[in-house]
Order: C-alpha cells, then sequence, then structure tokens
C-alpha cells in the first residue's frame, strides 16, 4: 500500500491543490501535514492578526479533510526535520508539495 504525505504550506485549500490531487491519484493512504516552523516564528514576521488567519484557515481546512474521512496533521519545529518524521512514522513512499 503507497502512502503519501502532502505539505501544505501556503495553499492552505483543498480545491484547486496539484499537490494533493497527485498524490491522491498515485497512493492509496494520504497524510495531510503543516509544520509551523519555529524560525519563521522567532523571525517576527508573524503579527498577532496573521497568527489568528492561521489558525482559523487550518481548522477550516482539518474540517475539510475531516468531512472527507481525514485530518490534518500540524506539527511545530524544523520544517525538513517535521517532514522527514511524519514520513517516517507514516511509512511513506513520497512526499508532495507546492513549490
Amino acid at each position: 500500500m503507497a502512502t503519501s504525505v502532502v505539505l501544505f504550506t501556503r495553499d492552505l485549500r483543498l480545491h484547486d491543490h496539484p499537490p494533493l490531487r497527485a498524490a491522491l491519484d498515485r497512493s492509496d493512504a494520504v497524510v495531510p501535514l503543516f509544520v509551523r516552523d519555529r524560525a519563521v516564528d522567532a523571525a517576527g514576521f508573524a503579527a498577532p492578526n496573521r497568527l489568528a488567519l492561521l489558525a482559523d484557515c487550518l481548522r477550516d481546512l482539518d474540517s475539510g479533510l475531516r468531512d472527507r474521512g481525514g485530518r490534518l496533521v500540524v506539527r511545530s519545529g524544523d520544517l525538513v526535520e517535521e517532514v522527514c518524521a511524519v514520513a517516517g512514522e507514516a511509512e511513506a513512499d513520497e512526499v508532495h508539495l507546492a513549490a
């Protein structure tokens, strides 16, 4: 059984999402993932209103995934380390993300 991780970054939507479509076409199981990178947070780019919007968007994305039988995995830490960790935990064959 093939498993893919789909890394959601700026494109927090289910419709018109090429990496998600590719993962669904190529895999039996898909693990949707969002990583909140602590280095980005530490740089001070995220104002409180932007963080609130992000939280709302992540809740909406998770709700849409749950409606379809899935769920959003949310991690916090180094992006590469967290993607590798989730891929390892899921025994994923592929990781899909938007360029």
